[in-house]
């Protein structure tokens, strides 16, 4: 197939319009300079803020949390009754052991598991303080809370993100371990991808089964609000 030619159509003049106008640019093609139309791609969203958390290190424990009393990070909620909406952008956790280990490390678990929630009441429980993308946006209407208080939770179907650490497998039952560490992400291409909740609504991040206690947990993440009123 023949590669395609480059050409133009051309318009009447437009000396007299006194419409709308459209923003161009213009490239020489050849002999001639033609408009190009101007594209900025935004979101369909009208966007108030994009925030961001980063958490302390996490102990794991070895019994499993059961998402609605106990989490590892916490609740992202959305106030009931509020006009915002928020999108989950990105989640990152990092893991690593945090002691030397003296025997084989065979527990298989997630350390970080994220789900859907909902809930009534009006959360209570403390809060994580986000980072804004810019002094400019809205102050968040979502909340990142490490405990429950305040709220009866409801976990709301699937995991949508989980991830498993290694384990150790030494050739004694006695040995040194070292440090193991590694990253699971949850990063959508679009924002068709994004996680999308609403007032009474949230995402938890818990610790969904028995765990080695001797690793430790780092999440990242980042949501964005639009107003949906």
């Amino acid at each position: 197939m023949a590669a395609p030619v480059a050409g133009f159509v051309q318009l009447p003049t437009d000396s007299g319009n006194t419409g709308k106008k459209i923003r161009t640019q213009t490239r020489v093609i050849g002999a001639d300079t033609v408009h190009e139309h101007h594209f900025v791609p935004i979101s369909v969203r009208k966007i108030d803020g994009l925030y961001y958390v980063v958490s302390s290190v996490l102990a794991t424990v070895a019994a499993a949390d059961n998402g609605t009393t106990a989490a590892r990070l916490g609740w992202l909620e959305m106030p009931v009754g509020g006009s915002k909406r928020g999108r989950l952008r990105k989640v990152t956790v990092e893991w690593a052991l945090g002691a030397a280990v003296g025997a084989d490390a065979t527990v298989m678990f997630s350390p970080i598991t994220a789900a859907r929630f909902t809930f009534t009441g009006t959360a209570s429980g403390a809060l994580i303080t986000p980072a804004k993308r810019h002094p400019s946006d809205a102050t968040n209407s979502a909340n990142l809370r490490t405990a429950s208080t305040g709220m009866t939770v409801l976990l709301a179907g699937v995991a949508m993100r989980n991830g498993l650490v290694p384990f150790i497998d030494f050739a004694t039952a006695a040995g040194w371990a070292p440090t193991v560490r590694g990253d699971c992400a949850w990063n959508p291409g679009t924002e068709d991808e994004y996680l999308d909740f609403g007032p009474g609504e949230g995402i938890v991040f818990y610790q969904a089964d028995a765990g080695n206690t001797t690793y430790r947990s780092i999440v990242n993440l980042a949501w964005d609000e639009y107003d949906n009123a």
